[in-house]
């Protein structure tokens, strides 16, 4: 199995492909979207931890550490999942205007596309990273993590966005305002 930054790599440039292909503004709608999930689930991250160890005694699961990490983690990659695809899937959000022609156009696309690639991927690999890699399937453990990827965690969107910078609150909050606002304003 490759590293986990070579995978996370490869899925970055995917998205940046398929931001080529679509165009910034509707990936800018994209964009929009995860950073308000990103947002949401820094809101109830504690929350729904907390609550995990309870649920699963309720319901009859092993309510152990081991057990509430992994329902966690699954809990955490599965949202991010579903909202990616809901946002890629059939009439997106897309922002107004019209797409610069020629190679502006193109770069755009790929900027936007490769900044969603990011903030997936990336998510997915911070969730993982902060549940301690519960889900073994592909191979990513903590243990087996390369220099490389241990200096990259700090910097994955949750980690890097969601740090406090001003009022107490996180860069995720600010991005999400500044994004409505250039979707409101035509």
């Amino acid at each position: 199995m490759a590293p986990i930054e070579v995978f996370f790599g490869a899925l970055v440039i995917m998205f940046g492909l398929v931001g080529l292909v679509r165009g910034f503004l509707r990936e800018l709608g994209v964009t929009m979207v995860m950073v308000f999930t990103l947002f949401f689930l820094s809101l109830v991250d504690g929350t729904v931890a907390k609550g995990m160890p309870r649920l699963l005694d309720l319901i009859g699961l092993d309510g152990t550490a081991e057990q509430s990490a992994l329902y966690n983690c699954w809990l955490h990659l599965l949202v991010i999942m579903v909202v990616a695809f809901i946002s890629y899937q059939g009439e997106t959000l897309a922002f107004a205007g019209s797409t610069p022609g020629g190679a502006p156009g193109i770069v755009l696309g790929l900027m936007v596309g490769l900044v969603n690639g990011y903030l997936i991927a990336g998510s997915l690999w911070y969730y993982m990273d902060k549940f301690s890699y519960p889900i073994n399937w592909l191979g990513f453990t903590a243990e087996r993590l390369s220099p490389l990827a241990s200096k990259l965690v700090p910097f994955l969107p949750s980690a890097f966005l969601g740090q406090e910078v001003l009022f107490g609150q996180s860069m995720l909050l600010y991005l999400s305002i500044i994004l409505l606002a250039f979707r409101v304003i035509r």
